[in-house]
């Protein structure tokens, strides 16, 4: 055999390993080997549910036209977005610590303690694993492939995430009214009433003169106004409306409501709050509800 084919037999059995382990390297990449658990990237668009089944409750995220939802609720899109799209999390980590059954229950993924999380694309579950306790430390969890006996210890802002409730998850933004769409102010905090009017470049509080530049800084509380919470299980049968203690109406130009907010203060300086009669409840921190029902003497001179 010449010296030529003897080069070009021993040039292609070159390509032929290095073709070989690029694939072994790229299939390591796509399934768990060893020692680590690996997620993997989610074709975000075409993911429609996401279900954690807890022991106290159920979490429901699903997709609508509309953007997400959560349980039902309006959900923080962004919140479920970012939640995906951390699958794919180069600074995500995990170990193996358990290959028996036998550990399932110690540390938390079983079917009877742990957490049930299953994301499903195009009507068929892409991600399916069962949760466990917290790892040493208070670091990460502990979580198996649903149907398999090895357990990892994951850790990592989508691991992270999956600790939140059901409130979390939904959309806190309340109100998006800029400050030059409104002409008219209504409040009462406790038995006081006063009322803030707009004449032009200058406003009125009741029949004085306002600080134009406190009722701007007062009235740019509204561009995004956001609550903290959501009543839980049965919080919301003891919230009444129905002798608020502090309200505030905003109107526009023509005499039209932009927002109409009513709170009831709870015993622990947060108050509970809605914008009409049947509206989802929300939780405000008494710093703000301050600021947005604020002492009348505040907005003058």
């Amino acid at each position: 055999m010449s010296p030529t084919v003897l080069r070009r037999i021993a040039l292609a059995l070159l390509i032929a390993l290095g073709l070989w382990g690029a694939m072994a390297v790229v299939q390591r990449g796509r399934r768990d080997d060893a020692g680590r658990l690996v997620l993997g990237l989610l074709d975000l668009p075409v993911v429609e549910r996401v279900v954690l089944a807890r022991q106290s409750d159920t979490i429901i995220l699903a997709r609508d036209s509309g953007g997400w939802t959560a349980n039902g609720y309006r959900a923080d899109t962004l919140l479920v977005r970012g939640f995906l799209a951390a699958l794919g999390d180069s600074s995500s980590r995990s170990e193996l610590v358990a290959q028996s059954a036998a550990s399932h229950a110690r540390l938390g993924v079983d079917s009877s303690a742990g957490r049930h999380l299953v994301i499903t694309a195009a009507g068929q579950p892409v991600l399916d694993l069962w949760l466990g306790s917290r790892g040493p430390e208070f670091e990460g969890f502990y979580a198996r492939r649903a149907g398999q006996e090895a357990v990892y210890l994951l850790r990592g802002r989508f691991m992270e995430q999956t600790a939140k409730s059901a409130s979390d998850w939904r959309d806190k933004a309340v109100a998006t009214v800029a400050p030059e769409q409104v002409a008219r102010v209504e409040a009462t905090r406790g038995r006081a009433h006063w009322q803030l009017t707009r004449h032009g470049r200058t406003w009125q509080l009741d029949r004085a003169v306002a600080d134009s530049v406190k009722v701007r800084r007062f009235l740019s509380h509204f561009e995004d106004l956001r609550a903290v919470g959501f009543p839980e299980g049965a919080e919301g049968d003891s919230i009444r409306f129905d002798s608020p203690d502090r309200s505030v109406i905003l109107f526009d130009s023509t005499g039209t409501r932009l927002l109409a907010l009513v709170f009831d203060s709870t015993a622990s300086g947060s108050y509970w709050a809605r914008t009409a009669v049947g509206a989802p409840i929300v939780r405000f921190e008494g710093r703000v509800v301050d600021a947005v029902t604020p002492d009348p003497a505040t907005l003058r001179p």
